[in-house]
């Protein structure tokens, strides 16, 4: 079994404090992590180096969290991804992925840090 600093996550969410307060939670942990504030943002960055992980927030302005799983899941296949959102307009969204066969686990905002990383590590043990 691999140990939590060989693992990368990768957080993208428009608002700034949460994202970076999310990547030290992780880095807390033992995770290597990163924050970004936009899709667009995060698709740079993995083209770059692709993370172990993706946490993406759902309502963002220019790319949303779920267009942005989809074009994930056509790059980077074997890449798990992990939503969240505390916006209502989030299950039209789920809903629209569904029809075309995309599948996405959101969890609501506000996440406690302990749910987050067990999560977190669950996905990650999953995935190696």
């Amino acid at each position: 079994m691999t140990t939590a600093w060989e693992k990368t996550i990768l957080v993208v969410d428009d608002e700034p404090p949460l994202a970076d307060t999310l990547a030290t939670i992780f880095q807390r942990a033992g995770y290597t992590a990163s924050a970004v504030y936009s899709c667009e943002e995060a698709l740079s960055r993995i083209a770059a180096s692709q993370p172990s992980l993706i946490i993406s927030d759902v309502v963002m302005p220019g790319m949303n969290g779920i267009a942005f799983a989809r074009t994930l899941r056509v790059s980077y296949p074997d890449c798990p991804i992990l939503l969240f959102s505390g916006n209502a307009d989030t299950q039209e969204l789920l809903d629209a992925a569904q029809q075309e066969g995309h599948v996405f686990e959101v969890l609501a905002k506000p996440v406690p840090p302990s749910q987050m990383l067990a999560k977190v590590a669950a996905l990650l043990d999953q995935n190696c």
